[in-house]
């Protein structure tokens, strides 16, 4: 079952990305084919496969964010134009598929910075492939939407 939806998730991944062409490390929307949901990556440099499992999954590559006046990373924007949404819910899990973090947060207008909290120091975590799947929800806590994403971090040139 894992493997049809990483075959869907590329199929959507590559789609959307050839939606919106990106040159060099700048801001990207990135959507899986519906742009009522998206997030805009700051520093994204291309999208690309990895290896989790021993399987091929895709990936987006960005530029390491630094910290915040908080000491906390923003890793992307999350936009939506659905106005049933008003909240994110997210796990993170390092390249071994294990618990690295989450985030349960409203959404403004239509919009939240992902800055999740972490269990590790983001500098450790960033060295590995990082998976940030969240999911939209309407008031009453149902889900709307998923929205995953596997994340490799660069250091900035």
């Amino acid at each position: 079952m894992k493997g049809f939806f990483r075959v869907i998730f590329t199929t959507i991944l590559l789609a959307g990305m050839l939606i919106i062409p990106a040159s060099a490390a700048e801001d990207q929307a990135v959507n899986w084919g519906d742009t009522n949901y998206q997030i805009m990556v700051p520093g994204f440099i291309e999208g690309r496969d990895i290896t989790i499992n021993g399987q091929p999954t895709p990936a987006i590559v960005v530029q390491k964010p630094e910290k915040n006046s908080d000491n906390k990373y923003r890793i992307f924007d999350i936009i939506t134009t659905n106005t049933n949404a008003t909240s994110i819910t997210s796990t993170v899990y390092n390249s071994k598929e294990e618990y690295a973090g989450d985030l349960m947060t409203d959404l403004e207008n239509g919009r939240v910075s992902y800055i999740p909290v972490l269990s590790d120091d983001f500098e450790s975590l960033s060295k590995e492939p990082m998976y940030f799947g969240f999911s939209y929800r309407d008031k009453d806590w149902n889900e709307i939407y998923k929205f995953p994403i596997w994340i490799v971090f660069e250091d900035k040139k």
